[in-house]
């Protein structure tokens, strides 16, 4: 069993799995792979598969209006799945691409996700939180997209500089809500005050 992986799924969420059920759930996936650019999730289609980041990050973003707006990042331990197709068996409206290099995902199927749900309590704690931890996170993001571009560029730097290197400029600006433009006159800004 890939002991980093476990780790790093260890420390999403603030419930700590045991070995055996982390083992357990990596167990019964099977290992995918995406080149660049290749959708895990694609709009407009269901998809109720849940997926285990093992390496790589992967984009979550929608079109609106003829654009692409990103939501956030998955990196490796991240758990995915589209909530639409999953909870509703509707098309997924999230897209979860892969970035710039090859990615590694563990894939499992919803019928042996739910057995798991219903055999295992830990596991079912487990996913609850990670449910809670989603929910928090989509209101954290909210709060901080409130504050100024430069605020959240520097949050991203100091929380989460991974993606910075992962993630072309303009996919980046997306996330921050800004122009690739602006996002370009921001880091050269930043730069210049730190000389």
């Amino acid at each position: 069993m890939d002991n980093k992986l476990k780790q790093l799924i260890k420390m999403e969420g603030n419930f700590n799995p045991s070995d055996e059920i982390i083992e357990e759930f990596l167990g019964r996936m099977e290992e995918i792979h995406l080149k660049p650019k290749e959708r895990l999730i694609d709009y407009d289609r269901v998809n109720t598969d849940i997926y285990c980041l093992k390496e790589g990050i992967i984009r979550i973003f929608h079109i609106e209006e003829y654009r692409e707006s990103t939501f956030g990042f998955a990196t490796p331990g991240t758990i995915i799945l589209s909530p639409h197709s999953y909870y509703m068996r509707t098309p997924a409206f999230l897209i979860a691409e892969n970035c710039k290099t090859s990615a590694s995902v563990m894939r499992m199927d919803k019928n042996t996700f739910d057995g798991m749900l219903k055999d295992y309590p830990e596991f079912s704690q487990w996913m609850f939180n990670l449910a809670m931890g989603q929910l928090f996170t989509c209101e954290h993001k909210l709060f901080l997209i409130n504050g100024a571009a430069k605020d959240r560029y520097l949050s991203i730097l100091k929380n989460r500089p991974e993606i910075i290197d992962a993630v072309p400029g303009k996919v980046l600006a997306s996330y921050l809500g800004v122009t690739p433009q602006y996002l370009c006159n921001l880091k050269k800004k930043l730069m210049n005050k730190g000389k």
